[in-house]
Formats: structure tokens, C-alpha cells, sequence
């Protein structure tokens, strides 16, 4: 089973609190060819898959072709998650990778890099589905304990469709600098598609880590959490050469205006994910701080669109 063909090799990274169905619709809307979803606990996939209206699950027909991530430690529950996802999704992505402390105390994400065994067994397990596999992965636990090398065989040998490499450790979490020689060295020795993940913020930067890594694809994170425009300005990049200007302070608002209709489109809308989303499209422009002030001060939901409207 193959990795979906995309448009260009410009991917969503799966965020927690940001790419839900909504953020996915918006970042595809703004060149990304592919997105994953926030990951998903197997438990709670398990716990809620006979609820009609399922909380966890979030996937809507205009963003597919999609990747839900699920995470976890029993190989068991993480089975049956991938199983009650099948048909509903089109890559289930296992998360080898995630360094929170939460995830790592259940024993999933990250902490599993201790135990490439346990990897082998689950992902050898998934990849009897139906639905393809892929995974995520980091280095190791630490720099005296890097493992990604022979993990990435793993889940090749696996079936995996695809894997993609964060190459920084848990240790590291977000700090430091991603090692990307770490990329090159996994798309060496596997004959799947790999995906490039980590410090990827320009647009120049997508093409760099294409040309230094020879991955096939680029994630983004955390430059696309501030700004689904990211995606518009890496295609054109990567397609003329040009960068394009950063949008003014009034089409950022209009973007958000954009990603408040498709929330309630699909009836994801809170005031805690707009105001979150404001914080991070408003950075960097002037008198911003203030203006954020303002607006996460707001009473009512109608107030606070009341506000961003008047931006326009």
C-alpha cells in the first residue's frame, strides 16, 4: 500500500490544539497537499468509536486525501484504533516521536524509542489492515541513544508506506537545532518515502532541506501554526524561485475570518481556538501586543468577531 501522490511535497505537521478538520481545510486551501491531524490517543479513539457523534475523530470529506495519527503504548487498543479508522482516513500514522511528558508517562510517543521491539510488534501488527501505514519518528531518547536509523529499517521492513523524521531526541524536545544529516542518513537506507521534519522556517528552508536530505517530502510545523500563508509562499518558491511579500495585518485578519467560517462550518468553533489562532497570526505585526490584549479580553463570541471584523 502506497503513501498518497501529492500536488508538491509540502505537508501539515499533526499539532495538538491547532490542525483540526478546520485549520487542515485552511492550510489545504493554501497549498499544503497534505495534512495530518492532531494526534489521536488509541484509548480515546476506543472509547468514543460507537459514539454517533464522535468528539475525537474529525476528518471531513473536502480535506481528504488526510493522515489521522493516533499514539499509545498497547499494541491491543493501538490495533483496534487503527482498525475502527479504517475507510475513514487515508494513511494512519503511528507516533514514535511525540516528547510531552503526558505522552511519555503512558509510555507512547517517544518513550518507545526505548523499546524498538515493542515498534517492531505494532507497526507489524497495523500493517495487516487494509489502510496504509506510515509513522513518526525522532533520533532516540538522547545523543548516547540515537535508534532512528534502525527504527526507519523497522518500519520499512514492517510494510510501512512512509516514514518521517523529526531528528532531534526527546531530551531535546523543541531546543537545539534538528540535525538534518540525521534525514539523509534514514532516506539512505530505506526505500520508502521520507519526510523531513524539524526547523523548517522559511520558505528557502523547504527547498534546502529537499536538496541537503534528498527526503521526498517537507513537514511543517510550527511555521504553518503561525501562518497557513507558509504553504502559498513555499509552492511559489519552489516554483519560480520568488518569494512572495508576508500578507498585510488586514489579510491576516481576513484569513482568520476564513478559518472562524469553516470552525463553524463544521461545528468545531470555540472562542479558545480563535484567540489562539489570533495570538499567533497577529505576531510580529505593529502594535499587536495590544491589540491582542484586546481582543483575548473579550466577553462573548460576538464581541470577538465583532472586533476582527472591524479589522478588515
Amino acid at each position: 500500500m502506497a503513501y498518497p501522490k501529492l500536488s508538491s511535497p509540502l505537508i501539515l505537521a499533526p499539532m495538538a490544539g491547532v490542525t483540526n478538520a478546520a485549520y487542515r481545510i485552511l492550510c489545504k486551501r493554501m497549498g499544503a497537499a497534505l495534512c495530518y491531524t492532531e494526534f489521536l490517543s488509541a484509548d480515546a479513539l476506543i472509547r468514543y468509536k460507537d459514539a454517533l457523534d464522535n468528539p475525537i475523530f474529525d476528518v471531513v470529506e473536502e480535506e481528504r486525501p488526510v493522515v489521522t495519527q493516533i499514539f499509545g503504548e498497547d499494541p491491543k487498543k493501538i490495533f483496534e484504533a487503527a482498525e475502527f479508522l479504517q475507510g475513514k482516513t487515508d494513511v494512519v500514522d503511528f507516533n514514535i516521536g511525540c516528547p510531552a511528558p503526558k505522552v511519555l508517562a503512558c509510555g507512547g510517543g517517544a518513550a518507545l524509542l526505548k523499546n524498538p521491539s515493542r515498534i517492531k510488534e505494532i507497526l507489524e501488527q497495523l500493517n495487516t489492515l487494509k489502510t496504509p501505514i506510515s509513522c513518526k519518528i525522532r533520533l532516540g531518547v538522547d545523543e548516547q541513544h540515537i535508534v532512528a536509523l534502525d527504527v526507519a529499517k523497522i518500519a520499512e521492513n514492517a510494510g510501512c508506506c512512509a516514514i518521517a523524521v523529526h531528528p532531534r531526541t526527546q531530551k531535546q524536545g523543541y531546543s537545539g537545532k534538528a540535525d538534518w544529516s540525521y534525514i539523509k542518513k534514514v532516506k539512505d537506507i530505506v526505500s520508502i518515502p521520507v519526510i523531513g521534519n524539524g526547523d523548517v522556517e522559511k520558505v528557502q528552508d523547504v527547498l534546502r532541506m529537499m536538496q541537503e536530505t534528498g527526503c521526498d517530502y517537507v513537514m511543517v510545523g510550527r511555521a504553518a501554526m503561525k501562518d497557513p500563508f507558509f504553504f502559498r509562499k513555499a509552492k511559489h518558491y519552489l516554483d519560480t524561485g520568488e518569494v512572495l511579500e508576508d500578507l498585510s495585518f488586514s489579510e491576516k485578519m481576513q484569513l482568520l475570518q476564513e478559518y472562524i467560517v469553516l470552525l463553524k462550518k463544521y461545528q468545531l468553533y470555540t472562542d479558545i481556538l480563535v484567540k489562539d489562532a489570533l495570538i499567533r497570526f497577529t505576531k510580529g505585526y505593529r502594535n499587536s501586543a495590544q491589540l491582542r490584549l484586546e481582543l483575548t479580553r473579550t466577553k462573548s463570541s460576538e464581541e470577538l468577531q465583532e472586533k476582527i471584523s472591524a479589522l478588515l
